[in-house]
């Protein structure tokens, strides 16, 4: 596969998305049957999938930041079983080596008082020290960094001093309708398949949920591709992470100017996995090859020490680290076709 090909095509699937094969050909200046090889065929051989991100306010799910410490080691697993059982979780990172864990959550507009409710009597029972739940504004996937990669070698190559040459990724055009689609039971479950794994044609998508070609492909075309908010390609480490650092980056920003130059520095960095702004805080996650970790702190330090504002850095355990999907069993009532929030009992749950 030729390396500028790649780099273009990744570009051009993170612009315009999968839907016309043709338009990405064009954008890449190859037949549409090579560009088709090549996503389906030859980038699963580097490791890079296509994912796609869900436009979560869109289809009535809020999305909120949980940082949770416990008051002792053994009550850990209880709580990320509690938070992944029933708090609408998309993605778990146990912090090291205080056991906190942080957590991305979709939940229904209006309902995260009732988590509220559960993490105070976690509180009030001496389960957990302390907890924090900040409703995220807005959030991004980053999609893999052509600049920085060889696909010849299939490993990262780059100089840290360089990468302030590196423009920034390229972004799906946002979706600028007013009002949300309606979405039921069928349009969640393919949205969360969707989000797995991004299969080669829906006639695959529809065997793989065993729901029929024709009412799937209405359901896609109605609604589910409208709650699509953009597609990005990750690559998926062979060791699944055995041998990388997950670092979280929280920055409380002190204005918009710094809120700016952290943004500029956190997509530079070819590691960069998920970028989200809450209130008071810039966040930003990195899977980082454990050669690079040293690097990667060097580099950000050398770029906060002038930017305004407080810059924390936990390390999460890579193999305790959760990435979940839109989770329509527990969030979603498909007899009534709206979505509910009902955490269970968290004090029962921790304590088993």
């Amino acid at each position: 596969m030729k390396a500028k090909s790649a780099q273009k095509l990744i570009d051009g699937i993170s612009r315009y998305g999968l839907e016309n094969v043709s338009t990405l050909s064009k954008w890449v200046d190859i037949p549409v049957e090579t560009a088709r090889y090549m996503i389906w065929e030859e980038l699963p051989k580097h490791h890079i999938v296509v994912r796609i991100t869900v436009d979560l306010p869109r289809i009535g799910l809020g999305r909120w930041m949980l940082q949770v410490t416990p008051t002792q080691k053994a009550y850990t697993d209880g709580i990320d079983n509690f938070i992944r059982e029933s708090a609408g979780p998309l993605y778990i990172g146990r912090v090291l080596p205080d056991n906190s864990s942080v957590s991305i959550l979709g939940i229904p507009f209006g309902e995260q008082y009732k988590l509220r409710e559960q993490m105070g009597h976690l509180r009030s029972s001496n389960v957990i020290e302390s907890y924090s739940l900040d409703e995220i504004e807005w959030v991004r996937n980053i999609s893999l960094n052509t600049n920085a990669y060889d696909f010849k070698e299939k490993s990262w190559n780059f100089n840290w001093e360089d990468l302030d040459k590196n423009r920034e990724p390229p972004i799906n055009s946002e979706i600028k309708e007013d009002q949300a689609p309606t979405v039921d039971y069928k349009d969640i479950l393919i949205l969360k398949e969707l989000e797995q794994g991004v299969p080669r044609t829906l006639s695959k998508l529809s065997k793989r949920i065993g729901l029929d070609q024709h009412n799937l492909r209405y359901h896609y075309k109605s609604h589910v591709k409208r709650a699509i908010a953009g597609y990005y390609l990750r690559l998926v480490p062979e060791d699944s992470g055995k041998f990388h650092s997950s670092l979280l980056f929280s920055f409380e920003f002190s204005n918009d100017k710094s809120l700016a130059e952290a943004r500029s520095v956190s997509l530079k960095i070819p590691f960069s996995q998920k970028v989200w702004k809450t209130e008071r805080n810039y966040c930003w996650l990195t899977l980082c090859p454990g050669e690079f970790t040293a690097g990667l702190l060097r580099y950000v330090n050398s770029k906060f020490w002038k930017i305004s504002g407080k810059l924390k850095v936990s390390y999460i355990d890579a193999t305790t680290e959760f990435f979940g999907a839109i989770p329509p069993h527990t969030l979603f009532d498909e007899n009534k076709g709206i979505w509910k929030y009902e955490p269970r009992p968290a004090v029962q749950l921790v304590r088993k």
